[in-house]
């Protein structure tokens, strides 16, 4: 018999303007990015191969029929095992489409490919068909931790903002190839959009900002540096400015200083949260894709910006903000602000948009025991119905335990 691993609920969204970028330290050095070279910075060479849809990599994988998850556990006999979980969106049945005891296979990220699921481990790339069978594994030769995804090849990204030097790779879905991407110093985020390019944010600086434990020069250069998001494209290392800003905030009548960070794209419009460094206001903006025409969001996303965030391939769908009993959510697709304040952490507290306009929600005994986890139409989740679908074990279907 085996014993699943307490399973801890988990908000499993995409990248918040809260949560801090990767930070890894880079591979080489590169000369220091100033104002002068920002909308010009390219790769050294032109890199060849096609860019799809980006979207980040998530806990959660769907497609248009199936979400899959993966978990880990432990035999009796206190070996490690890993299983890759299938549930079908028509009638919330769930299977076991592949399990493993390699040591690499812990916390795996998980994408759907051609009708593959792909794992990442360690450093091998596993393909498991979408109905189950034999996993192949293809040796990449070093570990690779990928942030996104595209129809093509997933994303990995190392940087740090008190080096001189960043770099990325792509790792190509079909062969395993492994091509370098070279990108500007001192970056703080790369997000992306949907489409062909990434957002990137970034410090501006008149000279390299040193290490931290030097904090009164790396203090002094920021304050006199810039905060700079631009539009970043993998293939050729292009670089097109989006908007600066003083890195500390550009200064109100009031005094205070308003930041902003970059929260997603939808249509043909960048959205941002803004937030007074004193804590003494925020809330929502958007521009165009160029960075002209700043327009503030209407409602309560004058005065309050988003805890968490959901996308739909990469697309920012949803703006969620509050806590059991006062919970609300925009969805920018209807332009409507929507109050749930029936939604508990066991009651439907949303995991994931999948599907065709699902929401994958938990499920379990009020307040906060989940015992697991349900499908509901984004539209009548939105209307307030709790009339959700329990995802349950399909009569032989091999799962073991509970996500």
């Amino acid at each position: 018999m085996k014993k699943s691993l307490p399973v801890l609920l988990a908000l499993v969204l995409c990248m918040t303007a809260c949560t801090p970028a990767a930070s890894t330290t880079p591979e080489s050095d590169t000369p220091p990015v100033n104002e002068e070279t920002a909308e010009t910075a390219t790769a050294e060479e032109s890199v060849a191969f096609p860019v799809g849809h980006l979207r980040r990599i998530q806990q959660y994988e769907s497609t248009a029929d199936a979400v899959y998850s993966t978990v880990n556990f432990w035999t009796d006999e206190g070996e490690p095992q890993f299983q890759l979980l299938k549930v079908d969106l028509a009638d919330a049945q769930r299977v076991s489409l592949y399990m493993g005891d390699s040591p690499d296979l812990y916390g795996v990220q998980v994408l759907s490919w051609q009708g593959q699921i792909c794992l990442f481990g360690w450093d091998t790339l596993y393909k498991v068909p979408e109905e189950g069978g034999t996993a192949q594994q293809f040796p990449l030769g070093k570990e690779l931790n990928p942030e996104f995804v595209d129809e093509y090849a997933v994303y990995e990204f190392e940087y740090r903002m008190d080096r001189g030097s960043n770099s990325g790779k792509r790792i190509d879905l079909e062969t395993g190839q492994i091509t370098n991407l070279e990108l500007p110093g001192q970056i703080e985020w790369i997000n992306q959009t949907g489409t062909s390019r990434f957002i990137m944010t970034r410090a501006i600086t008149q000279t390299p900002l040193p290490s931290y434990k030097e904090w009164e020069v790396y203090d002094a250069l920021l304050q006199s540096g810039e905060r700079e998001f631009d539009w970043y494209d993998p293939a050729t290392g292009a670089m097109e400015k989006v908007m600066a800003e003083p890195y500390y905030g550009e200064e109100q009548p009031d005094g205070k200083r308003r930041r902003h960070d970059f929260l997603g794209m939808a249509g043909d419009r960048l959205y941002f949260s803004w937030y007074n460094e004193d804590g003494s206001a925020n809330g929502v903006e958007s521009c165009a894709l160029d960075g002209s025409d700043w327009q503030q969001m209407p409602g309560r996303l004058e005065r309050e910006r988003p805890d968490w965030i959901f996308s739909q391939n990469g697309t920012l769908r949803w703006m969620m903000k509050g806590e059991p009993g006062n919970l609300w959510i925009y969805d920018l697709s209807a332009g409507q602000m929507y109050e749930l304040p029936h939604i508990t952490v066991a009651n439907g507290w949303p995991e994931a948009l999948v599907g065709q306009n699902q929401v994958l929600v938990s499920r379990g005994r009020d307040p906060d025991i989940v015992d697991g986890f349900a499908l509901i139409s984004l539209e009548d989740y939105l209307a307030g119905s709790t009339d959700w679908t329990p995802i349950t074990d399909a009569p032989d279907g091999g799962t073991t335990i509970v996500f």
